[in-house]
């Protein structure tokens, strides 16, 4: 379903003719980039076509992060000197000279109708989104209608320093979403884009070259690169720990006194505010799509564990999805929390500080006031960096020591600032009862992780460069085809798994053993080392190198140490 964006802003923002182009890297919604060509409403014909589009294209490239929009661009003509003024500040979105609209199809827009999706997920994102404005914003939001809990998570961006796009307007009857534009930057994925780990979505994604600033195979970090991935981690840390604070739910379904929907001197009592919105029949359709595959998926791997294993595995991460979340684990979440979701701004020309770097996180169409925190949120967005630092290990030793020590750093950066807030943020109750939650979230906790690890092996696609791997000699796409027969159907074995993607299901698998023992926090040492170049029972994991860091490698095990 084909949805016509250039046609919808000449109705609703007849100012300006927009230039629209379709944006790579989002799955579930079609999401373009729609930029302030030229003035229909005002003469602009000493603005020709070349001089627009150099317009939009200076507009793009001063786009930061760290930087508030102009209402102007203006250029200079090196040829003639003849200066050209575009002014942005009229319309329907008088700040802003280019905008994001999103739209969502009644199926999975990366996928096709074969994988419907409720539409309602847009008025999760909005009202998410609208818990970030400000009581009074001047940038178009103003036109939105006001609800309780519009900004009362403000504070929660702005204290972080991470920066969420600014609802500009909803179209409930149109299912279209327009927000502020964050700027043309890549996302964590494409930092890493070396190493691989494609979404389906981008078949193309192998030949996209990383950004100028991002790792490179063969070459070692400077140490002021290495305290800027450890910046972006520190934000992203402070961020979710804010977002999972329990004051978080309590702001947006707690109760108030509003004059405003009370009306003066009347009604003086408590008035609850409206439920957030929420998609029941969503954790059906996750669980159908990516839970379930995973029970074939670890049959892939007879030499890695056997079928009792991979059953009795399998039963405890089915268990831990379809368990009601009890309260003491409900936290405000964004849901769908991956490397895809955090944009980075590292271009250090645009500020002062090398080590700062402006993070944004986008896509809140998944956001809940009923998910989990550590278990969820953070277990989702560390296993998308494990997969990273495991794919870089797969590389020659010390071939990947940028990509290592960036993935590393942010690991180290949210940890250490999650754990921060976690330890001051606690839950109340008893020894035994703290006890209690505090092993029954790190077993969700393994579990969710190494889920995450076994289906993005296999729903990403990953390079492999190892002239030995049984299966492939360079790239790999290892999206799961739904056709294939089951390994259990027949009595022949699986063919062989490419080495690559071995080794990601290997480390998830680890995981899931840990989070099934007696004692899950007894395999904190091995789940330390296997990472950084030691052997998983039997079977070699890693190559030892220059790249091991054995006592020092940080992972989601931290977070529940008490130390």
């Amino acid at each position: 379903m084909d949805f016509d964006f250039a046609a919808y802003l000449r109705r609703l923002d007849p100012t300006y003719i927009y230039r629209v182009g379709r944006l790579s890297g989002g799955v579930v919604n079609v999401t373009v980039r729609a930029s302030k060509d030229r003035l229909l409403a005002v003469d602009v014909a000493d603005a020709d076509a070349d001089t627009a589009t150099a317009a939009i294209a200076a507009a793009a490239s001063q786009t930061s992060l760290r930087a508030s929009d102009s209402t102007k661009t203006i250029l200079r003509d090196e040829n003639t000197e003849t200066v050209t003024e575009l002014d942005y500040r009229r319309g329907c979105f008088p700040e802003h000279r280019s905008l994001i609209l999103k739209y969502a199809p009644p199926y999975i827009a990366g996928v096709g109708e074969s994988a419907p999706m409720s539409q309602g997920r847009q008025e999760i994102e909005a009202a998410s989104l609208a818990l970030f404005l400000s009581a009074s914003s001047p940038d178009g939001s103003s036109a939105l209608s006001p609800t309780p809990s519009r900004g009362v998570l403000r504070h929660v961006a702005e204290k972080s320093g991470v920066m969420i796009p600014h609802l500009l307007h909803h179209d409930p009857a149109e299912h279209v979403l327009i927000l502020s534009d964050l700027g043309a930057l890549p996302d964590l994925s494409k930092i890493f884009i070396e190493l691989g780990g494609f979404t389906p979505d981008v078949a193309g994604a192998a030949s996209w070259q990383p950004p100028p600033y991002a790792p490179r195979l063969g070459h070692a970090l400077e140490p002021r690169e290495t305290v800027t991935y450890r910046t972006i981690g520190e934000k992203l840390g402070t961020f979710f720990a804010r977002l999972h604070c329990l004051s978080s739910v309590q702001s947006i379904v707690g109760t108030r006194r509003d004059q405003a929907y009370h009306g003066e001197g009347a009604g003086e009592g408590e008035k609850p505010r409206a439920e957030f919105p929420s998609l029941p029949e969503m954790k059906s359709a996750i669980h159908d799509h990516v839970i379930k595959p995973i029970r074939s998926q670890l049959d892939k791997f007879p030499f890695l564990l056997d079928a009792a294993e991979a059953e009795n595995l399998f039963a405890a991460v089915e268990a831990d999805f379809l368990r009601p979340t009890p309260p003491e684990e409900r936290r405000l979440v964004l849901g769908d929390c991956w490397t895809g979701a955090v944009l980075v701004d590292m271009r250090h020309e645009t500020c002062d500080d090398e080590s700062n770097v402006g993070v944004g996180v986008i896509d809140w169409e998944f956001a809940s006031i009923d998910g989990r925190g550590v278990n969820g949120d953070v277990s989702q967005f560390l296993a998308h960096l494990e997969l990273l630092r495991v794919a870089a290990h797969t590389h020659p030793p010390g071939r990947a020591s940028g990509h290592l020590s960036a993935v590393n750093a942010i690991i180290e950066g949210f940890i250490s600032r999650y754990k921060l807030a976690q330890i001051s943020g606690s839950f109340v109750g008893d020894d035994d009862e703290k006890n209690d939650v505090d092993n029954r979230v790190m077993r969700s906790a393994y579990l969710s992780h190494g889920a995450e690890m076994i289906n993005c092996a296999f729903w990403k696609t990953w390079v492999c460069r190892d002239p030995a791997c049984p299966s492939c000699t360079k790239t790999t796409n290892t999206t799961q085809n739904p056709s294939s027969p089951d390994p259990r159907d027949n009595a022949d074995p699986p063919p062989p798994q490419c080495t690559v993607i071995t080794n990601l299901v290997r480390r998830g698998i680890s995981f899931l053993r840990c989070a099934v023992a007696p004692d899950p926090r007894g395999g904190t040492t091995m789940l330390r080392q296997t990472v950084a170049g030691g052997g998983d029972d039997d079977d070699e994991l890693l190559v030892p190198g220059p790249d091991a860091e054995m006592t020092q490698t940080m992972g989601l095990y931290d977070l529940f140490n008490e130390t």
